[in-house]
């Protein structure tokens, strides 16, 4: 009665579990010796062709060889194998098995003579499991070749970050969990940032440009594409494209428009005050000739009378306003570079310093009280230029200098000096200034002078001053001369302190 309570309960349990679970047993040798009908129906072979076969018969190539005799060993050793195995069935489909194999020991002899194998079937769960590692390692894939990848919580906190975000922003991993991705935002406009924000979770208009700082402080340029999703409490994607480059690229590109553009205006500009200049230079001649013919004719056949007398000074009148004419001319064609050194009758090359002092010695004579000029003359060498040209330089800036404080007074400095210039933009042609120059500076305490009016200083005919007080042809000259030169010009000015015209003269070839 005992006995019959005992056994049944085991029955029970060896009939669900052989329903259940795949069952084999095998010899010490690996053969089969026998099989279940659920090991049968998942690897479609019938028992006849499985018994005496090894399980290589349902090997799938799967597993490294290194797993095979790691199980070999732990059974042989008397210990039981846990593990996962992917067999191929008879016709060539993969199935996944939970397995344990174990070796059965005899009671006579206490020795291991044959090993029991007990599988249950997790394929749909393997199959699951390799699909979502699939997706995991496409989806690692797609952060790791993007430029940077991090994902925020709906406060903007970094939750996970990519090696090559970390790599963008020259922080760690650890250091970006522990910060929100505002602490890295460089962009002037916080409203501007809010409204990106906004969009995002609204679902649209979610790639913009921004600014973002480094660790060390630096600032780059980065393209944005952000997308929100709800889950897991509300979370944002992030993926980050690097265009700082681009943006230096387009800049670049823009600079050198400008100074096509620049270049163009100035030559046309140039073509067209030739043209001009040239043919009232002969109108002017005539004018000056003829004038010149009849203060002749006035003074030697007319008798001496109050009329004469009235006739002649007028035609000196004239004879004055056609020279400051004619100085006009001059300035148009020395800015539009029709009048090169060579082609002068006489080129005057006086000392550097002696063509300043003269010029301080000329402005002073008419120096408003409460004006001075300091002189700072530094040993360097003569500038290779024309006396004249250069006095004409000179006098134009220290001029222009003189009227920027005549109401308020203050000083006017003026400084010569050697200097090393590099990757400087020169105010007046837009090209870089590099190299080694013989510097010359105008610098005045006045009022400065603002960005849109610095956009037009060295244009001709351009002119701030009231009608009557200037030309608009004083720094185009001395524009056009530079120019000739291959020297540059840079201006720096400040609104409410000051201006100061730095000249740059090709330092001379035999000078070391």
């Amino acid at each position: 009665m005992n006995s019959e309570h005992t056994a049944t309960p085991y029955a029970d349990l060896l009939r669900a579990l052989n329903k259940a679970a795949i069952i084999t047993e095998t010899d010490l040798d690996g053969r089969i010796t026998f099989v279940n009908a659920e090991f049968c129906r998942i690897s479609g072979y019938s028992e006849t062709e499985l018994l005496g076969k090894s399980h290589s018969i349902v090997n799938s190539n799967t597993h490294s060889k290194k797993l095979f005799t790691e199980m070999w060993k732990t059974i042989t050793g008397g210990e039981v194998w846990f593990g996962e195995i992917c067999n191929r069935a008879k016709d060539g489909h993969l199935y996944w098995l939970q397995a344990i194999i174990l070796p059965i020991f005899s009671e006579e002899t206490g020795e291991v003579y044959k090993y029991a194998a007990i599988r249950f079937d997790i394929t749909e769960r393997k199959t699951q499991e390799l699909a979502l590692k699939k997706k995991a390692a496409l989806y690692q894939a797609a952060i790791e070749t993007t430029d940077g990848f991090a994902r925020l919580n709906m406060k903007g906190n970094f939750i996970e970050v990519s090696d090559t975000y970390c790599a963008m922003t020259g922080y760690s991993r650890e250091e970006l969990l522990c910060m929100s991705i505002d602490e890295l935002d460089a962009t002037e406009n916080p409203i501007e940032r809010l409204e990106n924000f906004n969009r995002v979770l609204l679902g649209h208009g979610n790639t913009f440009e921004v600014k973002r700082r480094r660790k060390n402080g630096s600032h780059w340029s980065t393209e944005i594409t952000a997308t929100y999703t709800p889950l897991d409490n509300g979370s944002i994607f992030v993926f980050l494209h690097d265009i700082t480059e681009r943006k230096a690229m387009e800049k670049y590109n823009n600079e050198l428009q400008r100074q096509l553009n620049h270049s163009q205006k100035l030559d046309s500009i140039g073509r067209l005050a030739a043209g001009i200049s040239h043919d009232f230079n002969n109108i002017l001649s005539s004018i000056i000739g003829y004038n010149e013919l009849c203060k002749m004719i006035a003074e030697e056949e007319l008798a001496e009378s109050e009329v004469k007398n009235n006739l002649i000074a007028n035609l000196k009148h004239v004879s004055s306003s056609g020279e400051r004419a004619a100085e006009l001319i001059a300035q148009m064609l020395t800015y539009c570079r029709q009048e090169p050194l060579l082609s002068k009758k006489a080129i005057s090359i006086k000392p550097t310093r002696s063509v300043i002092e003269e010029v301080v010695n000329m402005v002073n004579v008419n120096l408003p009280a409460g004006i001075k000029i300091e002189l700072e003359l530094n040993d360097t060498p003569d500038i290779a230029i024309d006396s004249m040209e250069l006095h004409q330089i000179l006098t134009n800036l220290v001029v222009n200098a003189r009227d920027a404080i005549k109401k308020m007074g203050g000083v006017i400095k003026i400084k010569l000096s050697t200097i090393e210039m590099s990757d400087a933009r020169c105010t007046a042609c837009l090209t870089w200034i590099n190299g080694r120059f013989i510097e010359l500076c105008v610098s005045d305490c006045g009022m400065g002078i603002n960005d849109e009016t610095m956009e037009h200083i060295f244009d001709p005919f351009f002119t701030t001053k009231a009608i009557g007080e200037g030309t608009g042809l004083g720094l185009a000259m001395v524009s056009g001369i530079m120019k000739n030169l291959g020297g540059h010009i840079l201006v720096d000015s400040k609104l409410g302190v000051g201006t100061t015209f730095r000249l740059f003269f090709p330092f001379p070839k035999n000078e070391s």
